[in-house]
């Protein structure tokens, strides 16, 4: 080998050692952002087609009711509206249907919230400011309007339930937007 010949690294400043540095570093960060992201992706993804499972539930729920069938859930039966319920007896909330729903005893509870599994499967509202609602479903009450979109609000927990109620189903992602599972009637 002659003196001019040169390794790869020999011909190499100091700055070109850190400019190599820093880009391996920000390579190896955004391969392990990217694996991050992408997991927290099948969760929200996972999540999803569990929402379309509670929505198959309300739908076959509200065929039995159609149906005068007994059904297990009877917290979440809701009041005829224009009828005047039955002497000491209240309708049924919200808080109380979801409550069973999610349950030890109840169809979907075996759910959790897969992106924060310390905090509850369902939340009131997706809020950046309650991080437990990340990953949540949301339920939602929608008011239709004969003129325009319907009317879409949090289901509050002393929420009367009443037939023909319209529900979206959502739930909230990583960055505490709406990912739209469906909807379904009570």
């Amino acid at each position: 080998m002659s003196k001019q010949s040169y390794g790869i690294f020999q011909g190499m400043r100091y700055s070109d050692f850190l400019f190599l540095w820093v880009l391996f570093a920000n390579l190896l960060l955004v391969a392990y952002l990217g694996v991050g992201d992408h997991q927290k992706a099948l969760k929200i993804a996972y999540s999803q087609t569990n929402g379309e499972q509670i929505i198959a539930w309300f739908d076959g729920f509200n065929q039995k009711l159609q149906e005068n069938e007994p059904v297990a859930q009877n917290s979440c039966v809701p009041a005829q509206e224009g009828v005047a319920s039955p002497e000491g007896t209240k309708p049924n909330t919200w808080k109380d249907c979801i409550g069973s729903l999610f349950a030890a005893d109840g169809p979907f509870h075996e759910y959790t919230n897969l992106l924060m599994p310390e905090d509850a499967p369902y939340a009131n509202k997706c809020d950046k400011h309650e991080l437990g609602t990340s990953g949540a479903f949301i339920f939602e009450k929608m008011t239709m309007n004969p003129v325009g979109p319907p009317a879409v609000g949090p289901m509050e927990p002393h929420e009367k339930l009443v037939s023909g109620m319209n529900i979206r189903l959502s739930v909230c992602d990583t960055g505490y937007y709406l990912v739209k599972i469906g909807e379904f009637k009570l």
